[in-house]
């Protein structure tokens, strides 16, 4: 299956904990995930149907610097070799992308079964860079026989880039 890439100009968001009331729980993310479902339903790579099966993807999150930050540490920032350590978590980041993208890139984010992520700073405009592909399932006891001896051969960076931003 071919990879899929997708660079959506949105500033990342981390998934907020629902409000629980009485008789309702009312979901405060729900903005920011419909409006990255919109813009990945609107990106060309966008698929016609969601996959399933076992899927990997990459989530890549780029943030301003604070305001506060002083000029000489903008090109390391840039460069990736000084990256967000503060709140929020990058799994709240994670938790908003894998909900809004659920019937739209995969029916449902349980078939997801490998993930790297990273939060970056960007000097630009903050974006999500998502990469994702569909793994094939062996049907059979000879294909993952094969399967093996290829993932026994295959290194990670085939699939994720693992080299350093802007480089």
């Amino acid at each position: 299956m071919p990879i899929l890439e997708f660079s959506v100009e949105i500033d990342p968001r981390p998934k907020k904990r629902p409000k629980v009331y009485r008789w309702s729980t009312v979901n405060p993310s729900e903005k920011d995930e419909k409006l990255l479902g919109k813009a990945i339903k609107s990106h060309p790579n966008c698929p016609s149907q969601p996959f399933a099966g076992q899927i990997r993807v990459e989530f890549k999150f780029y943030k301003n610097p604070p305001k506060a930050t002083p000029n000489w540490k903008l090109p390391y920032m840039e460069s990736g070799h000084i990256r967000p350590n503060k709140s929020p978590d990058l799994d709240n980041y994670v938790k908003l992308a894998l909900d809004a993208l659920n019937g739209i890139l995969w029916e449902d984010d349980r078939y997801i079964i490998e993930m790297h992520t990273g939060k970056y700073y960007t000097i630009g405009e903050p974006r999500i860079e998502i990469k994702m592909e569909q793994v094939d399932e062996p049907k059979y006891r000879s294909d993952i026989d094969k399967t093996l001896d290829d993932y026994k051969n295959q290194s990670l960076d085939t699939f994720f880039d693992l080299s350093e931003p802007g480089s």
